[in-house]
């Protein structure tokens, strides 16, 4: 799998929270600073998202307006710094794209591991096309079970069994750019609403 430069976009403004509706948060960029050929994976973890010592719960309306289709963006949770140069930052997360596609996996410093059974699994739960919302939940049991829902219907769950062990963390969200996208020409366009 082609490894996409990461960078974290809490200094970045490319996330910028509704001034009238705090709990939304629009994406949009068409900056060739964040273009190249591998891609680019941006996530910011806004502070007015509360962490979670221990993570219960994450619902998010999410709607792609713009960029390529088969290009990631959704939610990260139980992030936090491993405390280990090695391992470096790590979290959890929910991708989805406009071809009713959706990821699970874990990064850890610049490795994306998938929990689904390939990168990509087709759901006919998520809605196609752009400017569509569909609603990503993801919820954790006391056992540790994960679970996750599209659009209320539940389609996999998991436990986080590799090292460093997800609990609990910042949330935040995550948008990928790629070489696909039509840069400077049309932005990646992406919202992001918490329920």
């Amino acid at each position: 799998m082609r490894r996409a430069a990461l960078r974290r976009a809490a200094s970045i403004s490319l996330f910028v929270q509704n001034s009238q509706n705090t709990k939304e948060f629009d994406f949009s960029t068409n900056d060739p600073a964040y273009w190249g050929p591998n891609g680019f994976t941006l996530w910011p973890l806004p502070s007015s998202l509360s962490a979670q010592a221990t993570f219960q719960k994450r619902d998010v309306n999410i709607v792609k307006n713009t960029g390529d289709g088969y290009t990631g963006y959704g939610v990260v949770f139980c992030s936090y710094d491993a405390g280990n140069p090695t391992l470096g930052e790590t979290f959890l997360l929910v991708m989805i794209n406009t071809q009713q596609q959706y990821s699970v996996g874990e990064v850890t410093g610049s490795s994306y591991t998938p929990y689904t059974t390939s990168t990509w699994v087709t759901s006919l739960y998520l809605a196609k096309g752009y400017g569509v919302k569909n609603d990503v939940a993801i919820t954790r049991d006391e056992t540790g079970l994960f679970a996750l829902s599209l659009n209320a219907q539940q389609v996999m769950m998991f436990r986080d069994g590799r090292i460093p062990l997800q609990t609990g963390g910042a949330d935040g969200y995550l948008v990928v750019i790629s070489l696909q996208d039509s840069f400077p020409q049309m932005p990646v366009s992406v919202n992001f609403t918490e329920n």
